[in-house]
């Protein structure tokens, strides 16, 4: 069965204080996700001779570019939320505009799009780091058991 992709009619109706708000939850999100990938890369160098040893050297080391392609893709979306929050400013200082209004509604809804999918393939990252480096201690832990 195929999941629906959900569809967010209701931005349109939105306020500015709760796409100000939206802005703030999606920029601390990405804040955490920033703190939990240098986490992965000192878990990583940490865990360098049990991942050598195990034979996933080439899993891990798959991992680590698409780390390092998130890390950048997250630079992106930072970026974007900080711009797109402080359009947001100046359409309150312009109340009269509606046509700016409905152009920063889509770019409010592209973005929430794009985070949306970034935290779904990021968090699928996380698990697979996890489980490989699982994986490698499991190996390194049998290893020494059997000798």
């Amino acid at each position: 069965m195929k999941a629906k992709t959900p569809t967010f009619r209701y931005i349109e109706w939105k306020t500015p204080d709760e796409m100000h708000f939206s802005s703030q939850q999606w920029n601390s999100e990405l804040n955490f996700v920033q703190d939990e990938q240098r986490f992965f890369e000192d878990m990583l160098r940490e865990y360098t001779i049990p991942i050598i040893e195990s034979h996933l050297f080439t899993r891990i080391k798959e991992l680590i570019e698409e780390l390092s392609d998130s890390r950048e893709e997250l630079n992106n979306l930072q970026q974007q939320v900080k711009s797109h929050s402080n359009r947001l400013e100046r359409l309150i200082d312009n109340v009269d505009e509606p046509k700016e209004g409905r152009i920063y509604r889509g770019e409010h809804k592209d973005i929430m799009k794009a985070v949306n999918n970034y935290l779904k393939t990021y968090k699928k990252l996380k698990k697979d780091m996890f489980s490989a480096v699982t994986q490698a201690l499991k190996q390194q832990k049998q290893k020494r058991l059997l000798t």
